[in-house]
């Protein structure tokens, strides 16, 4: 079968098989890569929330988000949904000590708000998306404009609506 000059059958080299194998699985990789997947479960029209912190704000941004309204993205304009609540709490900062020690301590002025946005999305294999097809997803950024003052904040938590 294998003659001495390396040949298979006297015509194909292994060289040659083993570059045909190369293709072929590289073929096969690309399919499946590529091929769309259809068992993706998708389900459009949910209630869902999202929890944004945002971070070292003032009092009165703080007051001005707890007066609710829409959200809308900073850059695309597209709406997002609507605040439901907002909670907030002193921001706070390590500090290194004189010892070498870090101590946490509150940043006079400055707090950490926690504005939950209620949305109509989609949710699929991939994640959350806003009806505009934004998608929303934990530790991501979101910059809004809300109806009384804009900032952007870290995606903490995404859930269906009502849970908690």
């Amino acid at each position: 079968m294998l003659k001495q000059d390396g040949k298979l059958f006297g015509k194909i080299s292994v060289i040659d098989v083993a570059a045909i194998l190369a293709v072929v699985i590289l073929l096969v990789g690309l399919v499946i890569r590529f091929s769309g997947n259809s068992a993706v479960t998708v389900s459009s029209g949910e209630e869902l929330e999202c929890v944004v912190l945002v971070k070292e704000v003032r009092q009165e941004t703080v007051e001005a988000l707890a007066k609710r309204g829409a959200v809308f993205d900073k850059t695309s304009k597209e709406y997002i949904g609507e605040i439901v609540g907002v909670a907030s709490e002193q921001a706070t900062d390590m500090v290194e000590m004189e010892t070498g020690e870090y101590k946490e301590v509150p940043i006079e002025g400055r707090y950490n708000a926690y504005v939950t946005i209620a949305f109509t999305g989609s949710v699929s294999d991939q994640g959350y998306y806003t009806a505009a097809n934004k998608q929303i997803s934990v530790g991501g950024s979101l910059e809004m404009n809300a109806k009384f003052s804009q900032c952007e904040g870290t995606i903490r938590q995404v859930r269906y609506a009502g849970d908690k």
